[in-house]
C-alpha cells in the first residue's frame, strides 16, 4: 500500500519515523527517495542511480538477496549501524562493475568518498519501487548524514523526499489499515508540524487525513504523466489495426473470388465446404500470425528507442521491454480475433457457391452483387477510419509544431549546463557563495565563453522551487494563486540565457548580502499580480511565518 494525503505523495523523515514507531499498524513498511550518487574517488564524476532505503525496505517489497544479505533495521542507525555504513548493490550493477565476482560481499565501494561495506546482491529481475528507474546502489536512509553532514534531510519537517509503501497483516484490508493509520494521525501530525510554516497552512496541515492506496502495480510519476497520452495512443493504434483489417479482408475476398473456379473444381471433384472453409481460415490465421510476429519485433524495436528517447543523462528512465505474458496472451487473441473477423467472412463466401454457378461467373468474369455489396462495405469503412485517422494526424501535427515552435525564453542552442555539488565537495556554507561566484568568473574567461553564471535552479529542469509572495499595492489573489516560482542567480544570468531585460535593471555584482534585497521577475509575474502594470519600485514580500524574511524590491523586468 502507498501512502497518500490530498495534495502531496512524498513524505518527510519525521513522518517517516513516527509511522516507523508504530509497528502494530501494519504487516510492515518502508520508505525510500531516488538519488543519484558518485562513485569517483576523486577527478571525474562517476555517478549511478541510487536509493536511500530504510531498514525492512527489501523485506517490506518480498525481496531476498541472491548473494550475502539486503538491510536490517539495524542497519538504518543514524550514521550506520553496528556493523557501520552498509550498500546493498543490485544484480546488473555487480555483472557491470565487479563481473559477477562472488567475494563482492564484504568489499568496499566509496559513495560521495565515504566507504561503505557491500552486504547483499539483489535478483536479476528486482529494479527498485519506483517503475520507470532502476538503482545501482541502495543506501540505507540512516547513512544519509554521512553525506550531506549538517543539511541532512532527517531533520526537517518541510523537506519532502520520502516514498511511504506498507504491507498488509494477513487478513487487514485497505480500509481496516487507512482506519487504523487514521487512528494516530492526530499524533503523526503533531509531532511533525512543519517549523517555517504560517498558522493557517499548519492548520491545514493538521487535518488533511492519510490515505494508503494500493500499490501491486508499483509507485510510478511516468505512469500519472503518461497515462492520457498512452491510452491516446492506443485508441489511434486500435483504429490503425481496423483499417489494416478492413484492407486485408477486401483482398481475402478479392483473393477467394478470383479463386472461385478453383474452389469449384474441389467441390466438384468431393471436398467438402466446411474442408475449403478450413483452408481458408487457415490462410488467414497464418497471415495474421506473421503479422502479429512481425508486430513483437518491430514493438520491441521501438519501445527500446522510445526509452532511449526519454532519457538524459541526469535522469535515467528504465523500462523492463522484456516480453511480458499479459502482452504476449493479449497478441494472440488480437490475432485470432482478427483471423475469425476478417478471415471467416470470405472463406463463407467464397465456398458458399455452387460449381455450376462458379464455371459460369469464370467465363463472365462477373461477381455477385452479394458479393459487391461486402467489398463495397469494406471499403466504406476503411475510407471512413482513414479520413478519422489523417483528420486526427494533422491535429497532433499541428500541436507538435507549435509546441516545438514555441519560444522558451532562452536561447537554448549555445548554453552548456554544469551541474556543480557544493555540498558534496565538502564546502562550508559561508563559503559557497563566493566559490560559486568566482568560479562563474573563470568560466568567463575562458576563450570561446561568451558569458557565465549560477543559479540554483536549471530551466526546463523538471525542478522547481516555488513559495507564496505578496506584492505591495497589486491584486488581492485566492492564496492559490499567489504562489510563484523562485530561481537564485548570480550576475549575468539572463545574459548567459538570452533572455531579454525589457524594463528596470538587472543583478549586479553591486548586490550583495549587505545590500538592500532585491528581485527581477518576468512579464507573467508583473501580468498577474500587477494587472500587467510596471512592477518596477513594488515590493514582493513572503507572508508571515516562524522564519520570516525581509521585503525584496523589484528593479528590473525580464522577458517570459
Amino acid at each position: 500500500m502507498l501512502l497518500y494525503s490530498e495534495d502531496a505523495d512524498t513524505w518527510t523523515y519525521p513522518i517517516w519515523d513516527q509511522i516507523r514507531q508504530r509497528p502494530d499498524l501494519f504487516s510492515s513498511a518502508a520508505a525510500w527517495s531516488n538519488n543519484r550518487f558518485n562513485l569517483s574517488p576523486s577527478g571525474e564524476t562517476d555517478y549511478v542511480d541510487g536509493v536511500w532505503a530504510s531498514g525492512r525496505y527489501f523485506e517490506t517489497l518480498g525481496v531476498p538477496a541472491v548473494l550475502g544479505r539486503v538491510f536490517t533495521d539495524a542497519d538504518d542507525g543514524r550514521g550506520g549501524g553496528q556493523n557501520g555504513p552498509v550498500a546493498v548493490i543490485s544484480y546488473g550493477f555487480w555483472q557491470r562493475r565487479y563481473g559477477g565476482a562472488a567475494d563482492v560481499v564484504g568489499r568496499k565501494i566509496a559513495v560521495d568518498r565515504v566507504p561503505f561495506t557491500i552486504v547483499g546482491v539483489t535478483p536479476p529481475e528486482f529494479f527498485g519501487g519506483e517503475v520507470g528507474h532502476a538503482f545501482d546502489v541502495a543506501l540505507p536512509l540512516g547513512c544519509e548524514p554521512l553525506l550531506r553532514g549538517k543539511e541532512t534531510n532527517l531533520d526537517r519537517r518541510s523537506s519532502w523526499w520520502l516514498t511511504v509503501m506498507a504491507r498488509l497483516k494477513d487478513g487487514q484490508s485497505i480500509d481496516a489499515a487507512t482506519a487504523a493509520l487514521r487512528g494516530v494521525q492526530p499524533g503523526i501530525r503533531e509531532a511533525t508540524l512543519p517549523n517555517d510554516w504560517r498558522p493557517n497552512e499548519l492548520e491545514s496541515y493538521l487535518k488533511k487525513p492519510l490515505t494508503l492506496n494500493a500499490a501491486s502495480t508499483g509507485n510510478s510519476f511516468m505512469r500519472r504523466r503518461y497515462e492520457r497520452p498512452l491510452w491516446t495512443l492506443m485508441v489511434v493504434v486500435s483504429l490503425v489495426l481496423l483499417v489494416a483489417c478492413a484492407n486485408i479482408a477486401n483482398l481475402l475476398l478479392a483473393r477467394a473470388t478470383a479463386r472461385r473456379h478453383e474452389l469449384s473444381v474441389r467441390l466438384a471433384l468431393g471436398a467438402s465446404r466446411g474442408r475449403l472453409v478450413r483452408q481458408l481460415f487457415a490462410e488467414s490465421v497464418v497471415l495474421s500470425a506473421a503479422g502479429a510476429a512481425l508486430g513483437l519485433v518491430v514493438a520491441q524495436w521501438s519501445s527500446g528507442l522510445l526509452v532511449r528517447q526519454l532519457s538524459t543523462a541526469a535522469n535515467t528512465v528504465f523500462l523492463n521491454l522484456s516480453i511480458d505474458w499479459h502482452v504476449l496472451v493479449f497478441t494472440i487473441g488480437v490475432t485470432v480475433a482478427t483471423a475469425l473477423l476478417f478471415g471467416t467472412a470470405p472463406a463463407f463466401r467464397a465456398a458458399a457457391v455452387a460449381p455450376m454457378d462458379a464455371l459460369k461467373e469464370q467465363g463472365r468474369g462477373a461477381v455477385g452483387d452479394a458479393k459487391a455489396r461486402l467489398a463495397s462495405a469494406l471499403v466504406v469503412a476503411q475510407v471512413a477510419l482513414s479520413v478519422v485517422l489523417v483528420v486526427s494526424a494533422g491535429l497532433f501535427m499541428r500541436t507538435f509544431s507549435s509546441l516545438a515552435n514555441v519560444h522558451l525564453g532562452f536561447d537554448s542552442d549555445r548554453v552548456l549546463v554544469v551541474n556543480v555539488g557544493a555540498q558534496r565537495a565538502a564546502i562550508a556554507l559561508e563559503e559557497r557563495i563566493p566559490v560559486l561566484t568566482r568560479l562563474a568568473e573563470h568560466i568567463r574567461n575562458v576563450p570561446g565563453v561568451a558569458d557565465a553564471a549560477v543559479s540554483v535552479v536549471t530551466p526546463v529542469s523538471g525542478n522547481t522551487w516555488n513559495t507564496r509572495v505578496e506584492v505591495s499595492g497589486g491584486v488581492a489573489l485566492p492564496d492559490r494563486q499567489r504562489s510563484t516560482n523562485v530561481n537564485y542567480v548570480t550576475q549575468g544570468w539572463l545574459a548567459t540565457y538570452g533572455t531579454p531585460l525589457v524594463a528596470g535593471r538587472d543583478i549586479t555584482d553591486r548586490d550583495t548580502r549587505a545590500s538592500p534585497r532585491i528581485v527581477v521577475v518576468n512579464q507573467a509575474f508583473a501580468k498577474r499580480f500587477l494587472n500587467g502594470g510596471s512592477p518596477i519600485g513594488h515590493v514582493v514580500s513572503y507572508p508571515p511565518g516562524p522564519r520570516q524574511k525581509p521585503p525584496m524590491e523589484i528593479v528590473g523586468v525580464a522577458a517570459d
